[in-house]
């Protein structure tokens, strides 16, 4: 081997060690916080505060979790728990119904407009989402619908994301499938509902990911249009926990801890269909 191979590849490694030292340290600023909220929420209030923080408490307890499950407001947490999953849950299948029904008509039929109307919704993903707030509280202020769970559930159930992704997959199966159907006599909701929905399970499995994802961390739009105590979510009782009582760092940390980890099992056991979202939605 010549000294410049020789050179090439000792730069090779160099730069492959330096990414992983990047990787590992940006890996370690990421979990950092999540161990330490891990461990201080097995302290005291009072021991939180201390300098240096550790993330080994001397006496750890799980009092945080048995006050904050049953004891916090005579079991105010359970039920923020329920709202935050009763409402996650027909997001979640409302939209995947929704959004694969549009991403078919996008995909495989043809009408007047269709580039057109398909170009102003993606346009759409550009507005922030403030933009919006007001418009559509008003909406929803005048259909009744305020401080209910058809507030949350009605505006979440179709999304330019969502349609967008479920078009692109779409687009891939061959339309010789949706011919054959046809010229066998069923109908086009035979064909979305024994045809295109089976074939697009992986593409729905990923969405259906993103959309829990969102709907169980949303913040702004529940704080907007729940009223009452027993209606909030899961977000927006953690927030509220620091702003109407004193400080109680304890229960802050075991609610976070509680409200983190039904996510983290989620994307541990669909792991390989959130990264084909990825790659489905920004990949074609």
């Amino acid at each position: 081997m010549s000294f410049g191979g020789i050179q090439s590849t000792r730069g090779k490694y160099l730069w492959q060690g330096i990414c992983y030292l990047l990787m590992i340290l940006i890996s370690i600023a990421t979990v950092l916080p999540f161990l330490f909220m891990f461990s201080t929420s097995f302290t005291q209030s009072f021991t939180m505060m201390s300098y240096p923080p550790t993330l080994f408490p001397d006496n750890p307890s799980w009092n945080n979790y048995w006050e904050i499950i049953f004891n916090f407001q005579h079991g105010l947490f359970p039920r923020w728990f329920f709202n935050t999953l009763f409402t996650t849950l027909f997001i979640t299948g409302g939209s995947l119904i929704l959004n694969t029904l549009a991403g078919y008509i996008f995909a495989k039929k043809e009408f007047y407009g269709k580039r057109l109307i398909f170009s102003l919704l993606l346009a759409t993903m550009m507005v922030p989402g403030a933009v919006t707030l007001i418009p559509a509280f008003l909406m929803i202020n005048r259909l009744k619908l305020f401080d209910t769970y058809w507030a949350l559930i009605l505006p979440a159930l179709a999304s330019p994301f969502g349609i967008f992704m479920m078009r692109q997959f779409i687009q891939s199966l061959p339309s010789e499938l949706i011919e054959v159907s046809k010229m066998d006599g069923a109908g086009e909701l035979r064909i979305f509902w024994s045809i295109i929905i089976p074939l697009s399970l992986p593409a729905m499995a990923a969405l259906g990911i993103f959309t829990v994802i969102n709907a169980w961390n949303s913040f702004l739009w529940p704080l907007v249009v729940l009223r009452s105590n027993t209606m909030r979510t899961l977000v927006v009782g953690l927030a509220t926990i620091q702003s109407e009582y004193h400080p109680e760092y304890g229960l802050i940390m075991a609610g976070s801890v509680l409200t983190v980890l039904p996510m983290l099992i989620l994307y541990i056991l669909f792991q390989p269909y959130f990264v084909e979202g990825l790659r489905m939605g920004y990949g074609k």
